[in-house]
């Protein structure tokens, strides 16, 4: 078309001049308009009706040794406002096959369907516990892989269940399951690793992938499933998880986190008497840097954030600025305590380097590198990291006081 558009005043000025041009240029015109319209659809466009969307799906180590593959399929008539009448059916079906790998398990499942398979909507991938164990291979791979997939979708290790019966556990807020799963990733309150992430962990020197971590607890007398674990990979297999104060300390580092709450111990000496105060994180910033001592890397990590107090059930007045940087000075000294504990983990006991140590060095000293990245699995574990932590507490909320202050204690 290019060639035409080039030649259409040419033609036309051999034949008369710029009176024939004008209807070349409306031919041309509806020449391009045409095209442009044959261009507007999909050949391979297939309806709604046509597929069975999945929504989550999951991979598990069978007891037998084989594969085994979970998907959550969204049920059309199963969604409210499309439910028929005189019918109750599960907004979703969640079947499940073995196989010897990935692409023969979800033929076996395509030959249970009238609908095609069609993974552009999932919106959670979980490996199961036992299978993340013995190695994230090549299997993993090609489920990612599937036609269709979406690489923009939550991925979640399991502990102490299977992907399966995760998929088959019911959410009470929302009709899909996997879409409360993917609300609760899309939070503040617990880590959110995506599979393009994931991807990229695995393939980058330096580093070392993580998931957000789902199992079940008892609600009721029902089973929910509940996300508050961080699963810790050494290159492709899973070797623990870190929960509580590790996952807040994790977080900090990772991504600086906001909305974390930390609760401190304090004591009026004065009065003998003891109580806490927590405040919640507004904003957090870390900065990891790396350098060279004696012919080895060193790392330096720094926090910094700002916090508003929630409460305060001591008869501390922090309203005082002595008090107030009195307990900004333990809160930082807590964090510089647990952020310590946290990365000891990782590289003691995990020999992960989650938090990419590896990469930071390769940045900063590249040449270095070189050298190093072929034994960092043996280096990172002895790395000596210097932590240090700040906390200003920028808001009181509505007291800045507690109920009855002594006076002994306001001096």
């Amino acid at each position: 078309m290019a060639l035409d558009v080039q030649a259409a005043p040419a033609c036309a000025a051999g034949f008369g001049g710029a009176k024939s041009m004008k209807p070349s240029r409306k031919a041309l015109i509806a020449a391009l308009f045409a095209a442009c319209l044959g261009l507007s659809g999909c050949w391979d466009r297939q309806e709604m009706d046509e597929l069975a969307l999945v929504m989550a799906s999951g991979v598990d180590l069978a007891e037998d040794g084989q594969i085994e593959v979970t998907l959550q399929i969204a049920v059309p008539t199963g969604i409210p406002g499309t439910l028929q009448s005189g019918g109750k059916k599960k907004p979703v079906d969640v079947i499940s096959a073995k196989g010897a790998n990935a692409f023969e398990i979800i033929s076996i499942l395509q030959q249970r369907l009238s609908r095609r398979l069609f993974f552009g909507h999932r919106a959670v991938f979980v490996i199961g516990e036992a299978f993340a164990r013995q190695s994230v291979d090549q299997t993993l791979d090609a489920l990612i892989r599937l036609p269709d997939s979406r690489h923009n979708c939550y991925i979640l290790t399991t502990q102490g269940t299977t992907a399966k019966e995760i998929l088959n556990t019911p959410y009470s807020m929302e009709s899909i399951p996997a879409i409360g799963m993917k609300n609760i990733q899309s939070g503040d309150f617990s880590l959110d690793v995506k599979i393009d992430e994931f991807i990229a962990d695995l393939a980058i020197e330096g580093k070392m992938p993580v998931t957000g971590a789902i199992s079940l607890v008892p609600s009721g007398n029902e089973t929910a499933f509940q996300i508050d674990k961080v699963a810790v990979y050494r290159n492709t297999m899973l070797v623990g998880y870190l929960s509580g104060t590790d996952l807040k300390a994790f977080k900090m580092i990772k991504d600086g986190s906001k909305n974390i709450t930390i609760t401190q111990k304090v004591e009026a000496k004065r009065l003998k008497t003891k109580g806490t105060a927590t405040v919640e994180i507004l904003k957090g910033k870390a900065r990891l840097r790396a350098s060279m001592r004696n012919g080895t890397p060193h790392y330096e990590v720094f926090y910094y954030a700002t916090a508003r107090m929630t409460n305060n059930d001591s008869t501390l007045d922090f309203s005082r600025p002595r008090k107030l940087l009195q307990l900004e000075s333990e809160l930082s000294d807590m964090i510089r305590s647990a952020i310590e504990r946290m990365l000891r983990k990782l590289q003691r006991e995990f020999k992960s380097d989650a938090l990419g140590f590896g990469t930071t060095f390769h940045r900063q000293y590249p040449q270095q590198w070189k050298h190093l990245k072929r034994q960092w699995n043996e280096i990172y574990p002895g790395v000596q990291v210097d932590v240090k932590a700040r906390i200003t507490i920028e808001r009181m909320g509505r007291t800045e006081a507690p109920g009855p202050i002594e006076s002994a204690e306001t001096h």
